[in-house]
């Protein structure tokens, strides 16, 4: 069932937001809270199965929460969404669609790096519900930004699509899963490529661990600066990245790294206070395969290697962590560029036993990192 919300005129008063994070809360009650820190502000759709709830918002094209069961949600959302609103900020949380690379779009002096903005004609954009059924609905928008390193304007067309579905992984693991269709028209003076790029933001927990399968020997790129050792493992199979919302860095995986030519997957797992664990996963089969069909260099080393998979903690000021899929460089036919890419967003939520038993099919040995510099190499 898809349920809309649609614009209904509000009084003044503000909604205070702040008990949005409080991990006592169940799913419902924060399901309820954003619905009514919304409502008057922008559409809300819900996608439901009878295990879970999807909230996709018309503003910014945000899938905003999952709730599995009577769970909190995973998604990290800002503590007054009004307020991002009224401002037409991008910083509403949840998964949302951006464009790379990132110097040429959201860095006013792209050369040194520095002036960041995100264009709102981007994001929040002006997105609009266009269809919806029972287990699905589809968002599109047509905008215009600037390329700052080439000083010239593109023409966008870009559309998401989510369709929700929902399995049991095993008893005592319940499981709500979307499939996410992006697409991206461009024309203008495109110089440097162009490739779609998703994010999901990410909350804090106790363990907050991002795992990246790769093959042996794999290379982590530092995009900002050197990664400290106590937040950063590489293993055989995997590298792991602290997030806890309290340092900023932000990790990259080259696809020469991955762990399948191709195939780019990133995974998040934690706990709340409930003592119920949660993993999320984004996988994609549409990756770039090496460095020329990678197009977001890293600011600290710029003409070093370039990520596929990339994963970002953020400071202490807002608190969240991201997963990040960059998908192949848009392809140009005739006088447009064109992508389209295909992922999964899958949530497992449960008892810790039984979602680490989850994550083993990926990754058998995962390194977790624990609250208080305790480690965990995911053994029972």
């Amino acid at each position: 069932m898809v349920k809309v919300f649609e614009n209904i005129p509000v009084n003044g008063l503000r909604f205070i937001f702040g008990l949005l994070f409080i991990f006592s809360m169940t799913g419902q009650e924060e399901k309820e809270k954003i619905i009514s820190a919304l409502e008057g502000f922008t559409r809300i759709a819900e996608l439901k199965t009878d295990v879970g709830t999807v909230l996709v918002t018309e503003y910014g094209a945000r899938i905003l929460g999952v709730f599995v069961k009577n769970k909190w949600n995973p998604l990290w959302v800002a503590e007054n969404p009004r307020d991002v609103i009224n401002g037409r900020d991008w910083r509403l949380g949840g998964n949302r669609l951006w464009l790379s690379p990132e110097r040429n779009y959201y860095y006013r002096r792209p050369g040194d790096f520095e002036e960041w903005l995100c264009q709102p004609s981007l994001d929040p954009g002006n997105w609009r519900i266009i269809s919806s059924r029972e287990d699905s609905i589809t968002l599109e928008e047509e905008t215009e930004v600037e390329d700052f390193a080439n000083h010239t304007r593109i023409r966008l067309s870009l559309s998401r699509t989510f369709f929700i579905y929902s399995s049991i992984a095993k008893r005592g693991v319940e499981h709500v899963g979307l499939r996410i269709r992006e697409a991206l028209i461009a024309k203008g003076e495109i110089r440097s490529g162009i490739n779609l790029w998703s994010i999901t933001q990410i909350r804090p927990g106790r363990g907050g661990t991002v795992l990246i399968p790769t093959r042996r020997g794999a290379k982590p790129i530092h995009y900002f600066g050197r990664i400290p050792k106590d937040r950063l493992r590489v293993s055989e199979t995997h590298v792991s990245f602290r997030i806890d919302g309290a340092a900023v860095h932000k990790l990259g995986i080259a696809p020469e790294d991955t762990s399948q030519p191709g195939c780019s997957t990133i995974m998040y797992y934690t706990e709340n206070e409930e003592d119920e664990s949660f993993l999320l996963s984004m996988r994609t089969m549409m990756a770039p395969q090496s460095q020329d069909e990678c197009l977001d260099v890293a600011k600290a080393d710029p003409s070093g290697p370039k990520g596929c998979i990339q994963s970002y903690n953020s400071g202490p000021e807002l608190g969240f962590g991201e997963m990040e899929l960059h998908f192949k460089p848009a392809v140009r036919i005739k006088d447009s560029w064109i992508s389209y890419a295909d992922y999964e967003l899958d949530v497992f939520a449960g008892k810790r036993n039984k979602v680490i038993r989850i994550l083993r099919r990926s990754i058998p040995k995962p390194f977790l990192f624990k609250s208080f510099k305790k480690q965990s190499s995911g053994r029972e």
